[in-house]
């Protein structure tokens, strides 16, 4: 099925093909596209669909390439990570993701197509306002179908169409870091305790990046709110859906729990609650198969995780374009995620 990189190119007979590939005989009369999100790797569209004969969804998601050629370059392996996720590694695990109708990309990974089940009403989350207790708890228990699938498995070592692990690219993202660090701080007022976090982190990020090899999974890396759907209580949808594929690699899978619920909660509501939701994780775990694990590591694991936050906003602001949501965003993850480590003395796991 041929790739489109325009929503021009969504018309009514391009779809028809694409859903008849997909085992639905209709006919589009007609498609209302309209962009949604503020992707800026990639651009996303919703689709209204209305059909001259037989019946299909009545909505769908199409993800396509950046239109600026210089970050469609620089995304290339995003691009590749994120239609084999959906192509040939979703069905495998127990996550909720919306359902692929489509997932395709060129030779080079410079261009690509994925058509997705819209989730509608499921609204996304919001990761300058937070999340509440309950939100955090749906979304690690759904974060453990993720992991129970590939934990331990070594084949998935061997996938060459994710992106490698944090501590295979360490002698790259090392130096890179400590000047992202530098930058990150000279951009914004942050209290003496959270800039003194930040400065110590990128001082032993190779040790922690380097650290816990087991046990592993695949990972999200980034798995936070505005990567998160949230069904109202109503619905038929699954409580929470994960979304944004792009970062997929391996991993110790405390770092994606650490990294929700480090970011996502206020300080307080974090400590009164994480226990409980580290919990209701490896509960989860467990009910998924997951038995050589005791919860004990597993709350050290968090504990080690949590450096997650730093090292995502640190080197997420020096790729991303500057905007004033994001330099917002960043913040306030950063000033969440060092509370988090201060109280729960994470560096004295490291090295």
């Amino acid at each position: 099925m041929g790739i489109v990189v325009e929503p021009g190119e969504i018309t009514p007979v391009w779809l028809s093909e694409v859903l008849a590939s997909a085992g639905i005989d209709v006919v589009v009369s007609d498609i209302d596209v309209t962009a949604v999100g503020t992707g800026q790797m990639a651009s996303c569209y919703r689709l209204v669909i209305r059909y001259a004969s037989g019946e299909g969804p009545a909505q769908l998601i199409a993800k396509l390439p950046s239109t600026d050629p210089a970050v469609r370059a620089g995304a290339a392996m995003t691009y590749r990570t994120e239609v084999s996720f959906y192509r040939d590694i979703a069905a495998r695990l127990a996550i909720p993701v919306p359902k692929a109708y489509l997932a395709v990309v060129n030779e080079d990974a410079s261009s690509f197509t994925l058509l997705l089940q819209d989730m509608s009403p499921a609204a996304v989350g919001d990761q300058l306002a937070g999340c509440s207790p309950e939100q955090a708890r749906a979304a690690v228990v759904a974060l453990a179908g993720l992991h129970a699938g590939s934990w331990c498995d070594p084949d998935i070592k061997r996938l060459d169409t994710i992106i490698p692990s944090a501590g295979d690219l360490a002698q790259l993202t090392g130096p890179m870091l400590e000047g992202a660090a530098e930058l990150f701080l000279s951009r914004r007022r942050l209290a003496p305790e959270t800039a003194a976090v930040l400065e110590g982190f990128a001082d032993i990020f190779t040790d922690w990046v380097t650290g816990r090899r087991q046990p592993f999974s695949l990972v999200h890396n980034d798995y936070r709110l505005d990567n998160l759907l949230f069904a109202p209580a109503c619905s038929q949808l699954p409580a929470v859906t994960a979304v944004d594929w792009q970062s997929l690699s391996t991993g110790l899978p405390l770092r994606d729990v650490a990294y929700l619920i480090g970011t996502g909660l206020d300080p307080v509501s974090r400590r009164a609650h994480e226990r409980s939701i580290v919990g209701a994780y490896h509960a989860s775990l467990v009910d998924l198969g997951v038995h050589d694990y005791a919860m004990e590591q597993c709350w050290e694991d968090y504990r080690y995780g949590l450096f997650q936050g730093p090292y995502i906003c640190i080197l997420g602001e020096a790729v991303a374009t500057p905007t004033e949501r994001g330099l917002a965003m960043f913040t306030v993850m950063a000033e969440r995620s060092a509370a988090a480590i201060r109280d729960l003395g994470s560096f004295e796991l490291v090295g």
